[in-house]
């Protein structure tokens, strides 16, 4: 892979004079967390950070599935434009992240101190995922509170010394609510969850409701997703409590890379689909300068531009925020728009379905009559994000990140 050009940024910065500019930047990603489970779950942590920040009422991913989607975050651009639009099924040999900027790259040369830490074993190094981090480590869900405890005690005391301390940006990304599911003996409790669905070594598996061969299978692993959302929403909680005396200067922006279909059409996991129960996603952003408010729209692929934005840095990503054309979301073939925040059209091969989420907002229904609509919304998505450059050449994964996504389920 060639080596990434970066567009120079804005000089390094030290500690910014206004309270409104934030200090460090901390990106908490749940894995295949859909976002009508935050009204169905208890989520008091969740609910306390949206009150005070940014809400994005129907935010979309830009695909399906974690890798592309990730992508997408990182380099601020949807899947057409980066290109790494692949099946599951193999996965032994894989291409590298694009040669594009990343956010931890553009935050790095401006004098960010950059750390990531993963438990989606999916987001290997020789991907090229650590690109801009000054650290890319494997973590555990349970572990991340107290991994945030050890960093943010090495980040100085803004206005101690003669100098300020660096500014930081914190990648989480938890493994959340992905097959298979353990909830805690607290929030299986709550659900009226029996033991006998959960095993020690993978726990509930999405294998078992897509196969119903057992009775209320479907039904306790619904239970146990919304159970899991609570335990998600205990460990943000922690993550922000522990970062301690510099909570305040921080911009924290809580996303999804995708949702999970629980019963949708009959259908469960995030298989190759881009039914709304996987392309709408939460999106959280609060912190200095943000004030609490609600935007009707919103694309993970515009959150790199926004963080740069707030920190003061000047990039040119390829999609900016706020994105003001149609959403769109890809998965290996398959496409989705999403027109006016309204009018949703889908395209397995030359079959459109539309759906007004107006009238119902689940996405599940058909509704004919938007066809010109969201034709006319293809083509401009496709106008403002062009087609970038073919990926080239294939990384072998390391037999550790093999067995990591044998684990969920990408691999038989």
């Amino acid at each position: 892979m060639s080596p990434v050009e970066l567009v120079p940024a804005s000089p390094p910065q030290a500690l910014p004079p206004s309270a409104d500019v934030p200090q460090h930047v901390v990106v908490i990603l749940i894995d295949t967390l859909r976002a009508d489970a935050l009204a169905r779950a208890n989520t008091p942590n969740l609910d306390a950070l949206a009150a005070r920040g940014l809400v994005v009422d129907r935010a979309w991913s830009t695909t399906t599935w974690t890798v592309p989607a990730v992508i997408s975050l990182f380099t601020g651009s949807f899947v057409r434009t980066h290109g790494w639009d692949l099946p599951t099924g193999d996965m032994t040999q894989r291409p590298p992240l694009p040669a594009m900027p990343t956010l931890a790259e553009v935050l790095q040369q401006a004098g960010f101190g950059t750390h990531g830490l993963y438990a989606n074993g999916y987001l290997a190094h020789e991907l090229g995922f650590s690109r801009g981090f000054d650290e890319w480590k494997r973590s555990v869900d349970s572990r991340m509170a107290l991994e945030v405890q050890q960093r943010v005690s090495t980040w100085g005391d803004p206005g101690s010394g003669d100098l300020p301390p660096q500014r930081q940006f914190l990648y989480l990304h938890l493994l959340g609510i992905h097959s298979g599911l353990r909830p805690s003996p607290e929030a299986q409790a709550r659900y009226g969850l029996e033991s006998k669905w959960f095993t020690d070594r993978v726990g509930l598996l999405i294998g078992r409701a897509k196969r119903d061969r057992e009775a209320g299978v479907r039904l306790a692993y619904e239970k146990a997703y919304h159970a899991v959302v609570e335990d998600m929403d205990v460990q943000v909680g922690a993550i922000i409590e522990a970062l301690g005396p510099v909570r305040e200067r921080c911009l924290v922006v809580v996303l999804s890379d995708h949702g999970e279909e629980l019963g949708e059409n009959g259908a469960y996991g995030h298989g190759w689909s881009v039914a709304e129960a996987l392309t709408h996603v939460p999106v959280i952003v609060a912190g200095p300068g943000v004030e609490p408010s609600r935007r009707p729209n919103a694309s993970i692929a515009e959150l790199s531009d926004l963080i740069t934005d707030a920190v003061g840095i000047d990039h040119p990503w390829p999609v900016q925020s706020p994105w003001e054309g149609p959403l769109a979301a890809e998965r290996h073939g398959k496409q989705a728009v999403l027109v006016d925040g309204r009018y949703k059209g889908t395209w397995h091969g030359q079959q459109l379905t539309t759906f007004d989420l107006e009238q119902d907002p689940s996405g599940v229904r058909p509704t004919p009559g938007g066809e010109a609509r969201v034709e006319q919304g293809l083509r401009d998505w496709q106008a403002l994000a062009p087609t970038g450059e073919p990926l080239s050449g294939h990384v072998e994964l390391d037999p550790r990140t093999l067995e990591a996504v044998r684990a969920l389920g990408y691999m038989d």
